[in-house]
């Protein structure tokens, strides 16, 4: 990790943990000149240091530059040493015949707590006393995942008073709650810093090696904040649930600091096109092997002194070109012989490509997922049109595009970008989440399609916020939906969350449930009814009818029929089964027809409106 092994940013020399000096790099590669004349670092530390008043500038301690093979660096050590404390910093850079600029640090290992300001820790704890504990029964492959989309903010805003947003999301009670919902991982939206402390989704990432000073504030503002982070990583370890990281690397804020330091931002060469493009935003340019190995260090970083578990890739339809093994390809390339040179396994890398090419890029790369929209998308239409078509089928059989029993796509029937499920369930009639009951079926095939499935913080709860698809420009789509923890306790949220506990105790339990296998293999759209053999989708009946089948854990052939009911009326079908004898109703166990018994490879089965079966033998 070239970026950290030069210790890029600002570091404490030394390890002692009353204090010590302050050394501050920065680093430029061959063949782009910035045309720096000369740099200064000033903040809240130069009267400790004796550089006279804090925040002087033009008085701030002198940076030197040494010129490499790999480029120029410029360095600096304070002449005294610091208490034991946070600090903030900036740089002051000036060029021949151009004002000069305050700019960031793009290497910071800490987020300032304003004014874009980069942050630096001296003494208190060491690496060594936060060191991430190891993931309990070790890494999963990723169809044996349930994962849950976490924003810090929201998800700890209802309880978290004073605290810091990653303390309070380590909670006992609130890990206990996912925990009882089946998940066994976690995918944290972006922790990495961004332009300004205001809620954000983090999808502008201003300074990737450093954690947002948002989530790690706190009532002791000289805390050692890389500390927070860990913690809530090991918490998460040790009960068996991985880390993932949502990682945005497509394109960058427009401050983003590297891009101004060069004294015309165009010769940057970190920033610029490469693929695609992003309105509002500054994209990255892999055209260059500088920024390559930035972004590659940047995931090094997480992978190793965090020890997440998968990255899921932001935007990727932007830094990928077809033919062009830069960018995306050579990324996922450079993690994966990492990877292998650690031997470590189940990594996880998703890729978020909401193109027709996602699972093609999936198979042609080293990522091992893509984020499928097509059972989102079909959820929310159905919902809004009170009825289901016969599209229902393809979304839900999605492994057939991958054929690949090490990749799977991740499904979800609702995410961060969108309003609430439970809020598109009732929206037709203004009566949003009260229609909660109509998200069941669409819940109940999440959990026994392929894949690996994905619960949207909140869902379980019924919580019903709208977002619009398109704020044209008003930026409304980025506001605050905090989790309302006492929805838990209604009769909404208790019933979806023994849904989703029940559903996900399922899955794991048999892995059968977990396999790429799926009947019927294709459906066209004007095949309204049920096929020959009774599967597939019936638009009359709004009733969907398939048949997974797998490997348990001891070898056996585990099979299962899952019947749906997308109607508001109870129904009776005649339910095709690929064996005689007992089958075992898994879903409604608890609730009374638990068994029944097939003599002639069909029988009539019942079931309720907006529900479902999952018939196991």
């Amino acid at each position: 990790m070239f970026y950290m092994q030069r210790r890029l940013g600002a570091w404490q020399a030394g390890d002692d943990r009353e204090g010590g000096k302050a050394e501050f790099r920065l680093f430029f590669p061959l063949g782009f000149d910035p045309q720096i004349q000369t740099i200064q670092v000033a903040g809240d530390f130069q009267e400790q240091a004796g550089q006279g008043q804090n925040w002087d500038f033009c008085g701030g301690l002198q940076l030197e530059k040494e010129a490499t093979p790999e480029g120029s660096f410029w360095r600096a050590t304070t002449p005294r040493e610091l208490p034991a404390g946070f600090y903030q910093y900036k740089y002051y850079v000036t060029y021949p015949g151009a004002e000069p600029r305050i700019i960031s640090d793009p290497c910071t290992r800490y987020g300032g707590e304003e004014n874009q300001n980069a942050g630096l820790v001296i003494g208190g704890s060491r690496a060594q006393d936060n060191l991430v504990a190891p993931l309990a029964g070790g890494r999963l492959p990723l169809r044996d995942l349930i994962i849950y989309e976490m924003h810090l903010d929201d998800f700890t805003d209802e309880y978290r008073g004073a605290r810091a947003p990653l303390d309070a999301a380590g909670d006992e009670d609130k890990l206990d709650h996912l925990q009882s919902l089946g998940v066994n991982a976690i995918l944290f939206m972006p922790w990495t810093t961004w332009k300004k402390p205001d809620f954000d989704w983090g999808y502008e990432p201003f300074q990737f090696f450093a954690v947002e000073y948002r989530y790690v504030n706190h009532l002791d503002k000289h805390a050692e904040k890389i500390s927070h982070l860990k913690r809530l990583i090991s918490k998460c370890h040790e009960r068996g649930i991985h880390v993932i990281m949502d990682g945005v690397f497509n394109h960058v804020s427009k401050d983003f600091p590297y891009h101004w330091f060069y004294k015309n931002p165009e010769d940057c060469p970190y920033t610029g096109s490469f693929g695609g493009t992003f309105e509002g935003l500054q994209d990255l340019d892999f055209h260059n092997q500088c920024t390559q190995e930035f972004i590659r260090d940047v995931c090094l970083y997480w992978m190793d002194v965090f020890k997440i578990d998968g990255i899921r890739f932001d935007n990727t339809v932007n830094y990928h070109c077809s033919g062009d093994a830069r960018g995306l390809p050579k990324l996922l390339e450079d993690i994966q012989a990492h990877l292998d040179s650690q031997g470590e396994a189940n990594f996880s890398m998703t890729v978020e490509h909401l193109d027709m090419g996602a699972a093609q890029l999936v198979k042609n790369t080293l990522a091992t997922s893509y984020w499928d929209n097509a059972m989102f998308e079909h959820c929310f239409e159905y919902l809004w049109r009170d009825e289901i078509d016969s599209r229902i089928l393809d979304a839900y059989n999605n492994n057939r595009h991958l054929a690949s029993p090490d990749k799977v796509a991740t499904i979800y029937i609702s995410n961060h970008d969108h309003s609430h499920l439970a809020w598109q369930s009732g929206a037709r009639w203004n009566l949003g989440s009260f229609k909660w009951y109509k998200t069941q079926p669409h819940a109940i095939a999440l959990m026994t399609c392929p894949g690996a499935p994905m619960i949207q913080n909140g869902q379980e709860l019924g919580e019903d916020y709208w977002l619009p698809e398109n704020d044209h420009g008003t930026g409304r789509r980025v506001l605050p939906r905090p989790l309302r923890w006492k929805l838990r306790r209604d009769p909404i949220g208790r019933s979806l969350t023994a849904l989703y506990s029940r559903l996900a105790a399922i899955r794991h339990e048999y892995p059968g449930l977990r396999s790429n296998n799926f009947y019927p293999p294709r459906w066209e759209e004007w095949q309204t009814r049920f096929n020959p053999a009774g599967y597939g989708v019936d638009v009359a009946k709004q009733m969907v009818v398939y048949h997974r089948w797998g490997e348990g854990e001891e070898g056996e052939l585990q099979r299962f029929v899952i019947v749906l009911n997308f109607s508001d009326r109870n129904q009776t079908v005649r339910v095709p089964f690929p064996e005689n004898g007992v089958w075992t109703d898994l879903l409604n166990g608890l609730r009374g027809d638990w068994q029944v018994e097939v003599g002639d490879y069909q029988l009539d089965i019942f079931v309720e409106s907006n529900w479902g079966r999952v018939l196991f033998k």
